[in-house]
């Protein structure tokens, strides 16, 4: 079995999961990776994106083996990306034009633009197509109002097209149905973690010796994009509260993006500049070391698709804190995992935060159930997947 995956996030700049997903498939299956990058006019404020991926050719550029195509394709994002699905779509096309005999199927990473596109150029072709929705794309991209009605509407066609959807939470899953999928369409497989990455680390005080942190203080972390849903006002909000009952708390803030100088112009105002530690962006490799560094990680989102971090986290032996959103609830089974609080109230991720700080927990446990939940576990269920959307017709 040949596939083709699409997907606009590829390492470096983001979908580490994506890229660990194909990896698990790759002993039972020929795999191929397109890259679809937006390329942005000269002129346009969202120009830095055109840096993306610069340095590299069409391709193929192999990675672990892996087969991996760069397709640039022109976008007006100040109209709202409505043109980015077709646009995409296009290139994909060319793409398949040349190479169609090698795939027997298409799985492509987000409904909005991938999937659209892959399921648009793979009907050409007579390809079956599936869609992986990990959640922005649903929460957002499926939101029929003024601003977004085209990309809705790509959109929703797309997931009504496919051979058959992949949502990495029952959340999701739910929410397809609620655009006129039909159930047994979709198949719900959690994300997993990558096992020889998220670890125990051992020594924590030397840990933090190596990541320049005082040794004795308590740390909750945050790590993921300085973005609206992630709710990053109310973790604010929340620290202060925390820190004012401990005083040996420290929030440390790993990544980057819309609100960084908001986030850090509120921390300085609220008298946390000096107990907040903002690191920036760090390499997905190295995360796992802040985690096992940290005594808690905290996810304050008030969306999640999924929330894979969190898994990440209790891989390491890291107890968590997070909003109870989206597929949050389908990893936290247990109180002994970790606290869900409702989103967006500040008052009662302190309180959180605090029960965490106060309780006892076993990080044998924590990782032992993390590590049930690996991508290589994952592997046969999506050979399943792509089975039965080879067995099945692309919807008309």
């Amino acid at each position: 079995m040949k596939i083709l995956f699409v997907t606009e996030l590829w390492p470096p700049h983001g979908g580490s999961f994506v890229l660990d997903q194909v990896k698990s498939v790759v002993p039972f299956v020929s795999t191929t990776v397109a890259v679809l990058i937006p390329q942005p006019p000269d002129l346009s404020r969202y120009r830095h994106i055109r840096s993306r991926f610069a340095g590299k050719s069409g391709g193929p550029e192999i990675l672990y083996d892996i087969p991996v195509y760069y397709l640039r394709y022109r976008t007006l994002p100040e109209l709202g990306r409505y043109l980015n699905s077709m646009q995409a779509a296009r290139v994909l096309k060319r793409f398949l034009q040349r190479h169609h005999a090698s795939f027997d199927l298409i799985h492509a990473h987000f409904a909005y633009t991938s999937g659209f596109a892959a399921v648009h150029s793979a009907r050409r072709k007579k390809i079956p197509a599936i869609i992986t929705v990990h959640g922005s794309d649903i929460n957002y991209y499926t939101r029929r109002n003024p601003r977004n009605l085209i990309a809705a509407g790509y959109t929703v066609w797309g997931l009504r097209h496919a051979a058959a959807i992949h949502a990495v939470s029952q959340d999701l899953k739910n929410k397809v149905t609620d655009l006129g999928v039909a159930a047994d369409r979709i198949a719900v497989i959690h994300n997993g973690i990558q096992e020889t990455m998220f670890f125990p680390r051992g020594d924590k005080a030397a840990l933090r010796r190596q990541l320049q942190l005082p040794e004795n203080d308590m740390f909750f972390l945050y790590t993921g994009n300085f973005s609206r849903v992630k709710g990053l006002d109310v973790l604010l909000n929340a620290f202060a509260q925390v820190q004012g009952k401990l005083s040996n708390a420290k929030l440390i803030m790993i990544g980057g993006g819309e609100l960084e100088t908001d986030l850090k112009q509120s921390a300085q105002i609220a008298g946390l500049e000096k107990k907040i530690i903002w690191v920036g962006k760090k390499p997905h490799n190295e995360i796992p070391d802040w985690m096992n560094a940290a005594d808690f990680l905290v996810l304050p989102s008030l969306s999640e698709g999924f929330g894979l971090v969190l898994l990440e986290a209790l891989a390491c032996g890291t107890p968590v804190i997070a909003s109870a959103v989206g597929g949050v609830p389908e990893i936290l089974t247990a109180p002994e995992l970790g606290i869900m609080v409702p989103p967006g109230d500040g008052e009662k991720l302190a309180d959180a935060m605090l029960a965490a700080a106060g309780k006892s927990w076993d990080p044998k446990k924590l990782t032992a159930y993390a590590h049930a939940n690996t991508w290589s576990e994952r592997a046969p269920r999506f050979l399943q997947v792509y089975q039965t959307a080879l067995g099945n017709k692309q919807r008309d």
